[in-house]
């Protein structure tokens, strides 16, 4: 079997529960999950999908992904969603949804999850990997504080569930350090960002920064 990137796969805790799941969608869907970052986004191959699950057939792959999709375990993503053209996707991107019903997953989100893809799988090479603050590159596999990353992208993602409109990582993450010392959460993060955009989105104000909602937190 190819050399994975990590050695565990978390899966979304309703599929174990699901009888109606074969033992072939659920040995896809963990293969999905050992490449997903927190937002569910992975882009492994057919190929190494195959290698993973041990299936040597891709008709067999595609059987499971048909059913995962239908059940509303995955989600196959669309370059256009991200002003990419047809062909800027060498491969499928997917979304594992951990609950069902989550949003789409923002543009930083889709390309953080490239450390997680096996090298050979890794083609969008022109992504810019060298992030804010001392050029620190936000994409390794070791972040600093990993609760400070997780507040970040729940904050993204709440903005866009809430707005519609996507804010940008660099931007964030010194903010989501500061809350992640000061002791609070990615849950706390997300109540208080969808709380704080919709009392934008009442005065009809700009949409709130993870400063501002760091300030109502405070």
């Amino acid at each position: 079997m190819k050399s994975l990137s990590r050695k565990w796969s978390v899966m979304p805790s309703r599929a174990v529960n699901d009888r109606e799941l074969k033992e072939r969608e659920l040995r896809v869907l963990g293969a999905l999950c050992i490449h997903t970052n927190a937002a569910g986004v992975c882009w492994p191959s057919m190929e190494t999908l195959c290698a993973v699950t041990g299936y040597a057939e891709r008709v067999t792959i595609h059987a499971a992904m048909k059913v995962l999709k239908r059940k509303r375990y995955v989600r196959q993503l669309q370059p256009k969603d991200y002003q990419e053209t047809a062909s800027g996707w060498k491969s499928n991107r997917y979304q594992v949804l951990w609950d069902g019903d989550e949003a789409l997953p923002t543009y930083e989100e889709i390309h953080s999850a490239k450390p997680l893809q096996l090298v050979a799988d890794q083609d969008d090479a022109s992504i810019k990997e060298t992030g804010g603050l001392g050029d620190r590159n936000i994409y390794s596999h070791t972040p600093d504080d990993p609760v400070a990353e997780a507040i970040t992208h729940t904050y993204i993602s709440a903005v866009q569930q809430a707005t519609g409109q996507v804010r940008m990582y660099d931007n964030e993450i010194a903010h989501a350090r500061r809350l992640s010392a000061a002791g609070f959460t990615a849950a706390d993060v997300r109540a208080a960002t969808l709380n704080t955009c919709d009392a934008a989105l009442e005065r009809r104000a700009g949409v709130p920064s993870l400063y501002d909602v760091a300030q109502v937190m405070s």
